[in-house]
């Protein structure tokens, strides 16, 4: 039973991260656009990511609401907070020429340090919905 709420938990904050994040960056695409081209990657990447991100996080946030591919968000969900930890800590590792600015909307008052954590708080989140998904689908066969 404490499962069955701690996945649900889980689920509910992944969802309202990722649901949040996305309309952030759709509703101010001119800003989040200039941000992306401000970051260290080729502006080919950048303006691809523009609507990749919030594509990907929408698909996590329906892939997590929909019980049959719960799992599927799950591993979405983690990936991605992975690859935006691993972006950060190579932020705060001084690996480029220039800090690019932060995120929009709430998360743009964190430090890049406050960010690090609350990245590692939700891809750890993530990685246990995956776990306790994996196990919810073993007792059911």
């Amino acid at each position: 039973m404490i499962r069955k709420h701690l996945a649900e938990l889980i689920t509910t904050l992944l969802v309202i991260l990722f649901t949040y994040t996305a309309l952030s960056k759709i509703l101010d695409v001119d800003t989040f656009r200039k941000q992306m081209l401000n970051q260290p990657l080729p502006e080919t990447l950048s303006q691809n990511l523009v609507w990749l991100v919030p594509v990907s996080e929408i698909t996590t946030s329906i892939f997590l609401i929909l019980k049959p591919l719960r799992l599927h968000g799950f591993v979405l969900a983690f990936l991605l907070m992975l690859a935006f930890t691993l972006y950060v800590s190579l932020i705060l590792a001084n690996t480029f020429a220039y800090i690019p600015c932060s995120c929009g909307g709430i998360l743009n008052t964190l430090s890049w340090e406050a960010h690090l954590i609350f990245n590692i708080v939700f891809t750890l989140l993530a990685l246990a919905g995956i776990i306790i998904e994996r196990k919810r689908r073993q007792l059911i066969t």
